[in-house]
Parts: structure tokens; C-alpha cells; sequence
């Protein structure tokens, strides 16, 4: 196998190679840099490029193999870490002024769980100013493009992470979800994530929550057997219980009079289709929720949580962009009564939710309501001909994160060639039976991994 035949495998693929010794992660790492030299002036994915650590880390996994004692199924495999986390050594800016030069003292326990088994840490992707908004840019990196039409956005938080998975910097990335920042950028760049339960990816060291338990760390793919296997490493192993080979399915395709892309909704029903073939039973219902409920929830909880970020640095007030200034001036002006009663409705909608999922084994939903849209935009200013808002693409995600569910994204259809994605989320701690029904999924309807060159 040559070097450069090496960026374009999943995860999976390139193990099975330094296996058979049919490639070294030497030469994996080098084609990925390659790879990255070529796609990132354009995409601005990755904002932190490690390139000695990385030599040194594939130079030691490639000696392991050559010897036979590699750690685990991971070892030798290239992977980024979105700008919120800590790598030890390495900046972990958040995307915003106040963190500029800040290096994380050591690595957050995912990465860290990574790096013991063998992963070469490329290096930091792009995210919006504390990992806070539908779109990725920031004042420090400026904008970040979709692999698929690099004048659009990849979408965010972690559009960096989705980025760089798409265009083949590295099969998998590591970034956050705490209203849809995995699930949604993945349905726009192509790409498969999952977000786990609250507690199955454990944290310890980095930067302050800014939405209670919302933010969870995920695994960002190509492919969803990477995604089963980044998981089993970042992860706390769980009781798995056998998946049903027919399984009960709610599909919701709208949320009230919330609007979405015709585009979206077509690929959606395609979605349902393969999952009905695969002998499902997908029954089409309304959503429990209210997203305006959803969103004014997430918006109070946040803006404590702004605040909170801000406090402590001098002068924040000139460092932060507008829109983080004026949550953070809101989060210092509310009442710890309206906190507390934000907190105890989320507690009533978790409950309800978790009834709600526990008489099916999954729900489906398009990830976003939306296409991809102009690059340097904070999102699209229509939807289907209606006046978009700022939540108008999170309809679907932010709610999932309040009910403290796991969720997976596998692509679906392509909309004039931009992607859209499939959302299946499922009971608490129920990740293997989404992983098991994404990669049937897969099977039935196999996606384009990487876009046209």
C-alpha cells in the first residue's frame, strides 16, 4: 500500500494495515499531513497543528507493531481534539480572546484514555467562541468551510472537528455536544457521530461546563464501526443487552410550525424508507416538545454559564465578540430564582422525555432543519421561505441534550450535493443498540465517505 493511498481509510482500515504490515502509522501520518497541507489553507479546520508530537507518537506506535505489542485497536491512528478540550502541551484557546494563549496543563481524560491507547494526536480544531453557537467562527481563526462547498458552513460547534473528518485530515475526531454541536455539523459535512449519555464518556480536567450536564464529548467518523470503536476507548464500558432485529421507531419530521428545508424533509423520508426495508416499525408522530420552550431553556441555562466563563478576566467586556457580551451581561443580571426554575422545568421535560423514548427503542429525526449555508453567516436567514431565527437549525438537537439522551447521526440523502443527516436517539445508556441500528443502517444505505476532489 502506498503512502498516499493512506489518507482516505477509516480508522478501522488503517489498523487492519499496520496489522497485515501492509502500511506503518509513520507513512499514515505522513500521507494525513499531506493531506492536510493540500485541504486545510482553504477548509481552516484544523487551528493547531502538532506536527513533532504527532512524528513522535506514530514513530512509537509503528516500533510497537514492528513488535508485535501494539496497545489496543486504536494504536497509530490519527485524530484531532476541538479547541475546548485539553491536550496537554498544547493551546486550548475555546475560540476566544480570553484564552489566547492559554496551554492546557494536561489532557482531558478522553484524550488522555486515546493517547494510552496508542492515538497520534494531530493536533486542535476550529470552534466558535466557547464552543457556543450554530456556526464555526471566531476571532481569533476566522471562519471554518464545508468540505463539501467551502464558500458554506460546516455548521457548529464542532465544525472544525467535521471538517477535518470530511475532507480526510484524520478519520476521527474528538469534540462536544451540548445543544447539537456533534450531531448537527455531522449532518452537514457528511460525516457519522454519536453523543453519548451524560456520565458514559467520563471528564475531569478542562474548561468549566457552561450548561450543566447538557455538553458531553463524542467521537466524530467516517464510518460507524469507528465511531463503536472510539467509543469503547473514550468511554466506561456499560451491560449491553441484545438489539431486537425489529425494533419500534417514532419518526418526527416536524417540530410544531417550526419550518425545515423541503430538501431536508425529502431525504428524511428516504431515511425512513431503508429503515422500514430493514423490516422497522417506524411510526410517524408529532413532536413532545416545544422548541421555543427548548430554546428559551438553553438560552437561560447558557447565559449563567457565559457569565460564569467571563467573570475573573479584566477587561472582558472588549475581549468577547458582541453576541458573547450580551449573554454574559444577561446570565450577571438574572436571578438565581429564574435559574433554578429553568432547572427545575428541565427536570420535568427530562423526566417526560425519558417516558416518552421508553415505550420504543429509537426515534428518528433529520439532524437539522436545515442545508448548509453561506460560510461566513451565522446561519441561513430563510427556511422554506419563512424568516429563519437563531435556533432555526437546532429544532431537532437541542431538546436531546435537556432530555440527557444519546443520539447518533449517520448521512443521509445529499441535497444538491450538500449532505443532510439522520438522527436516531435512543434510551439512557443505549448507545450500542443506536450503534447497531446506524450500522445497519450503513449497510443498506452506504453514504460517500469523502467528497469529490
Amino acid at each position: 500500500m502506498t503512502e498516499a493511498a493512506a489518507w482516505p481509510l477509516d480508522a478501522t482500515d488503517l489498523v487492519a494495515a499496520y496489522r497485515s504490515g501492509r502500511l506503518d502509522p509513520v507513512a499514515a501520518l505522513d500521507s494525513c499531513l499531506q493531506r492536510i497541507a493540500a485541504t486545510n489553507p482553504a477548509l481552516n479546520a484544523i487551528v493547531t497543528l502538532d506536527e513533532p508530537g504527532a512524528r513522535a507518537a506514530a514513530a512509537a506506535s509503528a516500533a510497537r507493531w514492528r513488535s508485535g505489542a501494539p496497545l489496543g485497536p486504536f494504536d497509530g491512528v490519527p485524530i484531532t481534539v476541538k479547541d475546548n478540550l485539553f491536550v496537554g502541551g498544547l493551546r486550548a484557546t475555546w475560540g476566544s480572546n480570553l484564552h489566547a494563549d492559554h496551554v492546557a496543563p494536561r489532557d482531558d481524560l478522553p484524550v488522555a484514555r486515546l493517547r494510552a491507547a496508542g492515538a497520534v494526536i494531530l493536533g486542535k480544531t476550529n470552534t466558535p467562541e466557547l464552543a457556543l453557537a450554530g456556526f464555526t467562527k471566531n476571532p481569533l481563526f476566522g471562519s471554518t468551510g464545508n468540505p463539501w462547498a467551502p464558500d458554506r458552513q460546516p455548521g457548529g460547534s464542532s465544525g472544525g472537528a467535521v471538517a477535518a473528518v470530511a475532507a480526510g485530515m484524520g478519520p476521527i475526531a474528538v469534540a462536544t455536544d451540548a445543544g447539537g454541536s456533534l450531531r448537527r455539523p455531522a449532518g452537514h459535512a457528511g460525516v457519522a457521530t454519536i453523543k453519548p449519555t451524560p456520565g458514559r464518556v467520563p471528564r475531569r480536567w478542562g474548561f468549566p461546563p457552561l450548561a450543566t450536564d447538557f455538553q458531553v464529548i463524542g467521537p466524530i467518523a467516517r464510518s460507524v464501526r469507528d465511531l463503536r470503536a472510539a467509543l469503547a476507548v473514550m468511554g466506561d464500558a456499560r451491560p449491553v443487552a441484545a438489539t431486537p432485529a425489529r425494533l419500534r421507531i417514532r419518526a418526527v419530521r416536524r417540530c410544531g410550525a417550526a419550518p425545515i428545508d423541503p430538501g431536508v424533509l425529502a431525504a428524511f423520508d428516504g431515511a425512513l424508507a431503508v429503515l422500514r426495508s430493514l423490516g422497522h416499525e417506524v411510526e410517524e408522530v408529532p413532536a413532545p416538545w416545544d422548541p421555543d420552550e427548548v430554546g428559551a431553556l438553553f438560552s437561560t441555562i447558557s447565559a449563567v454559564g457565559v457569565a460564569r466563563a467571563v467573570s475573573g478576566h479584566a477587561g472582558w467586556e472588549g475581549l468577547v465578540t458582541p453576541a458573547i457580551r450580551a449573554q454574559a451581561e444577561v446570565g450577571l443580571a438574572m436571578p438565581a430564582t429564574d435559574y433554578l426554575r429553568a432547572l427545575d422545568r428541565i427536570a420535568v421535560l427530562r423526566g417526560e422525555l425519558g417516558d416518552w423514548i421508553a415505550g420504543v427503542d429509537a426515534v428518528a429525526t433529520p439532524s437539522s432543519a436545515v442545508l448548509p449555508w453561506p460560510r461566513e453567516a451565522p446561519g441561513p436567514d430563510l427556511v422554506a421561505g419563512v424568516a429563519a431565527g437563531p435556533r432555526a437549525a437546532a429544532i431537532y438537537s437541542t431538546v436531546i441534550n435537556l432530555a440527557a439522551l444519546p443520539a447518533i447521526v449517520v448521512p443521509s440523502a445529499q441535497v444538491d450535493g450538500l449532505p443532510t443527516g439522520l438522527q436516531l436517539v435512543g434510551a439512557a445508556f443505549r448507545e450500542e443498540l443506536l450503534l447497531d441500528l446506524a450500522e445497519a443502517y450503513e449497510r443498506a444505505a452506504p453514504w460517500r465517505q469523502l467528497p469529490p476532489p
